[in-house]
């Protein structure tokens, strides 16, 4: 069974969303009312348009009358003499193109035919001039293809340009998918950051967007088939289901392909039948890559990512459906972007320094890989050389409110991004879990957690590159840290509040450090490399924090008064995958596989509290606060004592993201306060010499 088989009876055409086609010598865009052969441009009506396009989707097969009263004209009744009048216009139309032929088919309807011609008779020549233009021939094929091997040889500056805005009316416009030939782009659009996405679809030339799909289910991450005329995606359902789903666009059926568990990236075809998609296997286990069989939905493993990684994402199919690059995550915050044979098996890194790689798309030719990094500072492009190694040449520099986590390309280099608009918002919560303070900045800010005083630690990349800082309530921001390695997150303050703990990634190592509060003291705690979650100040002044081996994570220590000292492992800290720290410096955390916090008491983890899959938390003294982001219509705020049931606080807002432990016994909301992701285009090529 393929998703064809679920399509109600065809629905009338709508020319702005059909993809332009080739017909022989003749190029047809529907949505400019437009043909273009050997005579140049000609104009059609928009009724004969629609017939030219139903018969071009029956593929060389007799479309009915009735079919063509249906796609073309809304399935009311049609005269003779009106269809006849269609045909008789569509023909003139195409006149000048002698390989394109309408039949008629008796009784039955019309059939289009775009593959003969009248055969042309060539004068032969004698058969020396004949053995003469044959070397002659053979010696210009021989220049061109050797030229062409130097020409390929040769290293290519690239260039983004012509930058320009896509969409402008209200919400959130995320996972953008340009057709093949550059016409459409579908994406996910939500009015609210955590509202259920639905895919829509718009013509790059501009008009309304009409909405592929609707209802509950959180519909994302669409991606087009090479012939234009079907999408995949993903779909969330409320109850926490997960299903990669393919539908006919613009407005055909749909039909669920294949399950999946963590899913979260665009897939992406290798042909007509062949999708890609990234998830975590039945059981358990690293995300990997996946190749599903469009028509039978059978799956089949492509990569087996090495137990001391994160597993692999984000794959991109090269043009020719050969090669599939995909970003391999080796500890939070490095990632290496490697590019895998289909046909062989064969994988190849392209990239060894650990430098975050977010979005990335190739060039039509499939020679380079075009993707975003923060190795200049800000998030700017840099270009790869697919087919042999080279370091990574910087394309541009960071475009501002330009994301390109999420970035797609068509055939021809023109590439669609999302712009968005952040504005960060922290919110100091006092024990009753009442707002005291709130800071408002115009840039991306995470990871906030307040000290002892009232400021706010937290990371930013309002200068470029995260760096650790602290903003005061009343104002003022002092930035602590300055490119010190491609990633910096989870700061936490000292009892005493004059220093901080964070992890820094430098090159491909992840260690812990620490620094004082005025910026001054740099210390580099651990020197292992290994994958850190966590870091906290605990009893003694030590500091705590998870790390990861292979997939095993446990609990360790280190004494910040005592540098050059090994870590060493905690007694009873096996399996913990975080851990916090109250203010009087009691440790809670979560062990792998268990959704309840735990206390470290007497070298035991001893359940204390429990929470829900996708909800942060943040442990004080008297119990622990919850945030669920996935309530509706908006995030949802809880307080549970150690020892009570759970119980509902204020309202935290719609752009609520993620709560953090407070040194004053509260938490720190972190707020997303983007106003709205929108997109854009730019086009992407050889710069000009």
């Amino acid at each position: 069974m393929n998703e064809h088989t679920s399509i109600r009876p065809p629905r009338e055409i709508v020319l702005a969303y059909e993809p332009a086609f080739r017909l022989a010598a003749t190029e047809v865009r529907p949505a400019e009312l437009e043909v273009e052969g050997p005579a140049g441009v000609r104009p059609l009506e928009p009724r004969v348009m629609k017939v030219l396009v139903a018969l071009h989707r029956s593929l060389g097969a007799a479309v009915s009358r009735e079919a063509l009263g249906q796609q073309c004209w809304g399935g009311r009744i049609v005269s003779e003499d009106a269809l006849t009048r269609c045909v008789v216009q569509l023909r003139k139309a195409l006149a000048a193109d002698p390989a394109i032929v309408v039949e008629t088919i008796p009784t039955v309807g019309y059939r289009l035919q775009a593959d003969g011609g009248a055969p042309t008779r060539a004068v032969r020549p004698p058969r020396r001039a004949a053995l003469i233009a044959a070397a002659v021939a053979a010696l210009a094929v021989m220049a061109a293809l050797g030229g062409a091997w130097l020409w390929s040889q040769r290293p290519q500056a690239w260039a983004a340009s012509d930058f320009r805005p896509l969409t402008s009316e209200p919400g959130f416009k995320t996972f953008p998918a340009l057709s093949p030939d550059g016409r459409q782009v579908a994406y996910a659009h939500a009015a609210l950051p955590f509202a259920p996405r639905d895919i829509h679809l718009r013509a790059v030339a501009g008009g309304e967007a009409a909405a592929v799909t609707s209802g509950p289910d959180d519909d994302f991450a669409p991606a087009w088939a090479p012939d234009g005329d079907r999408i995949a995606f993903l779909r969330r359902s409320p109850d926490g289901g997960c299903a990669v789903m393919v539908a006919i666009v613009p407005r055909g059926g749909e039909r669920r392909l294949a399950p999946c568990r963590e899913a979260g990236a665009h897939p992406t075809w290798l042909d007509a039948r062949t999708l890609v998609v990234a998830d975590t296997p039945a059981g358990g286990g690293l995300p990997r890559l996946s190749a599903i069989d469009a028509t039978t939905g059978e799956v089949r493993a492509l990569t087996a990512p090495p137990p001391d990684t994160l597993g692999d994402n984000e794959p991109q199919a090269s043009p020719d459906g050969r090669q599939v690059a995909f970003r391999r995550t080796l500890r939070f915050g490095a990632d290496e972007i490697v590019v895998l044979d289909v046909r062989t098996g064969r994988e190849r890194t392209l990239t060894r320094d650990g430098w975050k790689a977010a979005g990335y798309v190739w060039s039509p030719d499939g020679r380079n890989l075009l993707f975003a990094s923060n190795r200049g500072g800000g998030l700017g492009l840099w270009r790869l050389d697919a087919r042999r190694p080279a370091e990574p040449e910087q394309v541009s520099l960071g475009l501002g409110v330009v994301s390109f986590l999420h970035m797609s390309a068509d055939r021809t280099g023109q590439a669609v991004v999302e712009i968005a608009r952040p504005r960060s918002g922290l919110v100091r919560l006092g024990p009753s879990g009442a707002p005291e303070a709130r800071i408002v900045t115009a840039s991306n800010d995470w990871d906030a957690v307040t000290g002892p005083d009232g400021a706010v630690a937290h990371i930013s990349d309002r200068a470029g590159a995260p760096d650790l800082w602290i903003s005061a309530p009343g104002g003022g921001a002092t930035r602590l840290t300055e490119g010190l390695g491609s990633y910096v997150s989870s700061p936490a303050w000292s009892g005493d509040g004059r220093s901080l703990a964070f992890i820094a990634v430098i090159g491909r190592q992840a260690d812990i450090f620490t620094v004082g509060r005025d910026g001054s003291r740099l210390l580099r705690l651990t020197d292992d490399g290994r994958d850190k979650r966590s870091p906290v100040f605990g009893p003694r002044g030590r500091v705590y924090y998870v790390e990861r081996r292979g997939q095993a994570w446990r609990l360790m220590t280190v004494d910040p008064a005592a540098p050059g000292a090994a870590p060493a492992p905690v007694p009873g800290g096996q399996g913990w995958r975080s851990v916090q720290a109250a203010p009087s410096g009691a440790l809670y955390g979560q062990r792998q596989g268990a959704e309840t916090i735990g206390r470290l008491d007497g070298g035991a983890w001893r359940p204390a509290a429990e929470v829900r899959p996708y909800e942060s938390w943040a442990a004080s003294d008297d119990g622990v606060f919850i945030l669920d982001t996935s309530a509706r219509p908006r995030p949802a705020l809880w307080f549970q004592p150690w020892s009570a049931p759970r119980r509902r606080l204020p309202d935290p807002g719609p752009m609520a993201a993620r709560v953090t432990p407070s040194a004053l016994g509260g938490a720190t909301l972190g707020e997303a306060l983007t106003e709205a992701v929108d997109l854009g285009l730019m086009r992407l090529g050889p710069a000009r010499r």
